[in-house]
């Protein structure tokens, strides 16, 4: 699954096709994690339950209105985006607006399945758009902080999309 495996610049890189957004993704893995560990990353990420999907739009949805609202008069000038987003918007249909680039893969812990992902998106081109993932649940959707699958995630944190979606 993961294909041009090999020593790069930040460490063992190598490629992958992401099916839900039909591309080809690099992916990073990170030190004392073995192949083996990556590839169950790799294949976790490409049978994402339905479930989890959905609540990838969801959180996408929710960071895309939030910024939007927090640029207030200037979003006009920003907006890159191929349509306008509304609280009556499909969710599944920000999916056009995130471009992921490449699946993340740190050290494991306790068996567990946890990794991230970087994304462009057209709604916030600074900052971008991170998700997390840890044993097929959604646990982080925001701006790209490196916050990998085993951090805290606090049920308060305005700035993680994943709450109360």
């Amino acid at each position: 699954m993961i294909t041009d495996i090999h020593k790069g610049d930040y460490g063992v890189e190598g490629k992958m096709r992401w099916e839900l957004f039909d591309e080809e993704i690099s992916v990073g893995i990170g030190d004392n994690v073995d192949i083996a560990y990556a590839e169950k990353c790799a294949e976790a990420l490409n049978g994402l339950p339905e479930e989890t999907v959905n609540a990838i739009w969801e959180a996408a949805k929710k960071y895309c209105l939030f910024f939007i609202d927090l640029c207030g008069d200037e979003w006009d000038e920003w907006n890159e985006m191929s349509f306008n987003v509304t609280k009556k918007t499909p969710a599944e249909k920000i999916k056009s607006e995130i471009f992921p680039s490449c699946l993340i893969i740190d050290e494991p812990e306790d068996g567990r399945i946890g990794f991230h992902i970087e994304c462009n998106c057209s709604w916030e081109s600074e900052h971008g758009l991170e998700i997390t993932i840890l044993d097929g649940k959604l646990v982080y959707l925001g701006a790209f902080e490196s916050r990998g699958a085993w951090d805290e995630f606090a049920p308060n944190d305005e700035w993680n999309f994943v709450n109360n979606v």
